[in-house]
């Protein structure tokens, strides 16, 4: 436990120097979540080949909330990944270290920042897993309660609900601040939690800055076997930073150089040489369908059809050889003829 609030100072000083050094950026979203995602990462929970960001069997994670870059930024760099020289770069024109996390840091997941989006790609990731990998990787997504007042959240709950998830773990950082001024329900976290269990997860309330809470909550989540769960924390924006915590105004705003002495006083010496170790998967391989050759065409020459039956046709066909394909529906299917491959393959519609 000491290791690991060693590493969310650390994770904090990070923040503080990159974003200043930027002259802009989130510092204060990206301190609210500090210890929610150092406990998530180094302490055994999370299971990630760092030398392979590739590796089938990895855990994801997903920063919804992109705009907390900073802070994922900062976590590599605990983890010995990145250095400070490189964190100084954040937002710089040629830097990979991106004002939202996209492909170009080689441990993003999925490019964020447009908000409400991120959980919808979750489910995704966490289909997969069950359906097409067969891989026990879980998939964790970092949201801001913001941005939980838009719908597509909602529907990417009630999916994730239906096929039951349990390999989806989604924890809400309740700062209470969006960028304007508090956010729709505050710190109203029975709201929250009522509305999550109505959408049918597990919902697990805790304080998003009690390390033993935070690691507690995760090791529940592991236990829950036909839904997936969703961690409320009540968290402080700007926590670890006197001047700015829990006030607002200061969304997207970066400290000067004589507000940033004081905060790195206030926040005392910090352990450059510690390291933040993440526990690698199982070394396991998605399942592999193999390939066979498609078969030939079968309409006579001069043979009239509709093209979305030839559509449906050819998806059909064309599975064998291809046989990741994924037909996604808009309840048009026995229009569309995707029908067709729903039929044959039900797995993969």
């Amino acid at each position: 436990m000491k290791k690991l609030k060693q590493l969310a100072k650390l994770v904090r000083y990070y923040i503080l120097i990159s974003t200043t050094s930027a002259g802009s950026g989130h510092p204060t979203s990206s301190l609210s979540a500090v210890e929610l995602m150092v406990s998530l990462m180094f302490s055994g929970i999370y299971h990630y080949n760092l030398d392979d960001p590739e590796y089938p069997n990895n855990d994801r994670l997903i920063f919804s909330k992109g705009h907390a870059s900073p802070l994922l930024y900062s976590l590599y760099a605990a983890a010995g990944k990145v250095t400070e020289e490189k964190l100084l770069t954040l937002r710089k024109f040629t830097s990979s270290l991106e004002g939202h996390p996209t492909a170009s840091f080689r441990y993003t997941e999925l490019a964020t920042g447009s908000l409400g989006q991120g959980l919808a790609m979750g489910v995704g990731m966490a289909l997969n897993a069950k359906r097409f990998d067969k891989l026990p990787y879980r998939t964790y997504v970092l949201l801001g309660d913001s941005e939980m007042a838009e719908g597509s959240q909602w529907e990417s709950l009630e999916l994730a609900a239906y096929y039951q998830l349990n390999n989806l773990i989604g924890i809400i950082d309740v700062n209470r601040l969006g960028q304007r001024g508090e956010t729709m329900y505050g710190y109203d976290l029975d709201a929250y939690q009522e509305k999550v269990v109505a959408f049918g997860w597990e919902a697990i309330v805790i304080d998003g800055h009690n390390i033993p809470e935070i690691i507690n909550a995760y090791q529940r989540s592991l236990e829950v076997t036909d839904k997936p769960v969703m961690i409320i924390a009540k968290t402080v924006k700007g926590k670890g930073v006197s001047f700015v915590e829990n006030k607002n105004g200061w969304h997207g705003k970066t400290l000067n150089q004589e507000q940033l002495e004081q905060a790195l006083e206030e926040l005392g010496e910090v352990d450059k040489d510690i390291v933040g170790d993440i526990d690698p998967p199982q070394a396991l391989q998605p399942e592999v369908i193999e390939p066979v050759a498609v078969a030939d065409i079968d309409y006579a020459l001069g043979e009239k059809i509709a093209t979305r039956k030839a559509f449906g046709n050819a998806l059909v066909r064309l599975f064998p050889k291809y046989p990741r394909i994924v037909s996604l529906d808009a309840e048009v299917s026995n229009s569309t003829y995707a029908q067709l491959l729903k039929d044959k393959y039900p797995e993969h519609f």
